[in-house]
């Protein structure tokens, strides 16, 4: 029972009122009354007191350096977006030492596929614990008991992320609602916040909190920059070659159209016929909460590659020079740095990929196979980041609900992942990956995004990871994943039924070749396409787990200025407010962590296998070691001599998986 605060006992049947309230159809929240033994117990309260109150002791924050020091909480921060900053961003991120190979375990068991240890988002569902290493994340967990670990890590987690959701919500409580802060002149405005401060630039004021942020092996918790968007910045005004940069060298390349679009009657010069446009008016659709701008807004460019029309939500067309331009192009850098956030590195990349692939190779691969250790490299840490995702980026109450503007947040998890949706495609059917893989989709690509940095670099890194595939098969198709009778290995067979029903289970799209093989309508592999969709698919995780995670997740260099990007705005402001751009760099920082990189000596992980291939694999794995060292040079050589550079997809700084 728990006090009502009338020094009564509430009973059983008044109990369960009280959590059905307070979860209702959220999976999140189910999962936080099951898992956090405190969710529904009075303490909660108590908890969330001791919050606050850590929160707003801003004073002592900044005599630890926790906090700018010439920067006031009050007039623009809750204690919701003041505890996260100062818990996630400065504790937690301060204390992170930068991982490498040696975190990297030796498979020693099979993960189970049963509900009770999954977390669930609408469609999505991601395990609480990885069987290859739980946590696994801080240095500090080596000193910790193993026995906590086990049994008391998840709890504690869970009731954290319970206390923190229900903070500034108007009764205190998981499904409470949360104030944006959007009408009031005095509360959340520019003005307020940067009144008798040093600070002349909104982006100045935002870097503040993170000039001396550093985790505890002294790297900057704010991503290094790649890009100085600033110089696109003259006469208060961006010029027309930033919008020109993000699309055709940088994020957004992957998400240009090339065709021939007319539009006639347009004032001055009649018609044009223009050749780009990256189309974001899909995204109109999603309803947002009071005040809040709508995302949206289709963008043209011409042969150049220059921004030269908009057509916004309302179908309405702005050209060039018109009033509203800059207003229509913040517009558009906002939604189309947050949809490739929301959708393409989140859904696409985070939970379409790694933790489909994470789970598949748990569940059905044992321990010693040799995939399932060459899997390892690639699905390294992201059962952990996923389940941190599930509640801070795709549960309701959280940093990503409250840092975009949308109003049915959960329903996203349900809408974005279907295949219904024509938003997200089969991992090996997107059309930017497809032009990567495919010979004949790369000749029909235009020849100005053949040059763009994603699709030149990016088809040096597919090439390594197809040649690396071909070793690894050339040893372990026949006998190992194929048995000696011409059907599919025990292994296999139930990798291959893991996926299929993950996919389904999630809605996923899945080519009509995919699905055909995925739902074991081919039971023999000694014949047949089969060996070809298997590599093909494993080549088209591999590198959306690690160049196509690095291009869409790069984005502190985007949100640092909110006059440049950010994730949400009031309606008619070409700036994202105070309070919901902190949450957003939260966001940026916590997915900012450095990993295991793909260049590192994996070849540890091939000892003890069954059959023993570690011979083939290690010569394998050392061959694909020469090819990155190969394409970095080749890299460093063609940002000689770009006009942008970009290094995403540099082995320099590549990552080995989707472990931040």
């Amino acid at each position: 029972c728990q006090a009502d605060g009338t020094g009564a006992c509430v009973g059983k049947a008044v109990r369960d009122e009280i959590h059905e309230a307070d979860t209702g159809e959220d999976g999140i929240a189910n999962d936080i009354h099951k898992m956090c033994p405190l969710a529904g117990s009075g303490l909660r309260n108590y908890f969330q007191g001791v919050m606050k109150w850590f929160g707003r002791r801003i004073g002592f924050h900044k005599m630890l350096s926790l906090w700018p020091q010439d920067i006031a909480s009050e007039g623009w921060s809750d204690d919701y977006t003041t505890v996260n900053y100062l818990v996630f961003a400065r504790i937690m991120l301060g204390l992170y030492w930068t991982r490498d190979k040696s975190w990297v375990n030796i498979p020693t068991a099979m993960a189970t596929d049963k509900e009770e240890d999954l977390i669930r988002v609408e469609n999505v569902r991601a395990p609480h614990e990885d069987i290859d290493g739980s946590p696994n994340f801080f240095w500090m967990e080596s000193l910790v008991p193993s026995f906590f670990l086990k049994y008391a890590y998840m709890p504690a987690v869970t009731c954290l992320y319970s206390t923190l959701r229900r903070m500034s919500t108007h009764n205190n409580e998981l499904n409470g609602t949360f104030e944006d802060a959007l009408d009031d002149p005095f509360i959340n405005t520019w003005e307020v916040v940067m009144n008798n401060t040093k600070y002349k630039k909104k982006v100045d004021w935002v870097m503040a909190f993170y000039d001396n942020a550093h985790s505890m092996d002294g790297q900057p918790l704010w991503p290094k920059q790649m890009t100085q968007f600033s110089l696109y910045f003259k006469k208060d005004e961006w010029e027309d070659r930033l919008e020109y940069a993000i699309a055709f060298h940088l994020i957004g390349a992957h998400r240009v159209e090339a065709g021939s679009w007319e539009f006639g009657n347009l004032p001055g010069i009649e018609s044009v016929t223009l050749p780009f446009r990256v189309a974001l008016n899909l995204f109109s659709t999603f309803e947002v909460r009071l005040h809040m701008g709508r995302y949206g807004t289709d963008l043209y460019f011409n042969e150049d590659g220059l921004p030269v029309l908009i057509k916004t939500p309302d179908g309405e067309i702005v050209l060039r020079g018109d009033k509203s331009w800059q207003y229509w192009k913040f517009v558009w850098r906002s939604t189309f740095i947050t949809v490739i956030t929301l959708v393409d590195h989140l859904h696409f990349a985070h939970f379409r990929t790694a933790n489909l692939l994470s789970r598949a190779v748990r569940e059905a691969l044992d321990p010693d196979f040799p995939l399932r250790r060459l899997a390892s490299i690639f699905t390294f840490g992201s059962i952990f980041v996923n389940l941190q995702a599930m509640h801070t980026l795709a549960g309701p109450n959280h940093l990503l609900h409250r840092a975009t503007p949308f109003k049915e947040f959960t329903k996203l998890s349900s809408v974005v992942p279907s295949g219904d949706s024509g938003i997200i495609a089969d991992i090996t059917d997107l059309p930017a990956i497809k032009a990567l893989m495919v010979d004949e989709e790369w000749e029909k690509l235009h020849p100005k995004l053949k040059e763009a940095p994603f699709f030149a670099d990016g088809r040096l890194l597919v090439g390594a990871l197809r040649k690396l595939m071909d070793s690894i098969f050339a040893v372990s198709w026949e006998g190992t994943m194929c048995s000696a009778n011409g059907t599919y290995s025990p292994n296999m067979k139930r990798m291959r039924t893991v996926i299929f029903n993950e996919s389904r289970e999630a809605h996923y799209a899945l080519t009509p070749e995919a699905y055909e093989w995925l739902s074991a309508k081919v039971e023999t592999c000694s014949t047949g396409n089969g060996k070809r969709v298997m590599a093909d698919r494993l080549v088209a995780y591999f590198f959306i787990v690690t160049g196509w995670h690095r291009h869409v997740g790069f984005v502190g260099d985007y949100y640092a200025d909110p006059e440049l990007a950010t994730m949400s705005w009031k309606d008619g402001e070409k700036f994202g407010r105070p309070r919901q751009h902190i949450i957003t760099t939260i966001i940026n920082v916590f997915t900012s962590t450095h990993q295991p990189l793909l260049k590192e000596d994996y070849t540890h992980l091939f000892d003890g296998m069954k059959p023993d291939l570690g011979k083939e694999y290690k010569s394998a794995w050392k061959m694909f070691l020469k090819d990155l060292d190969e394409i970095e040079a080749e890299i460093n050589r063609r940002n000689m001599k770009r006009e942008i550079l970009n290094i995403n997809m540099n082995p320099l700084i590549l990552e080995s998986s989707i472990s931040k």
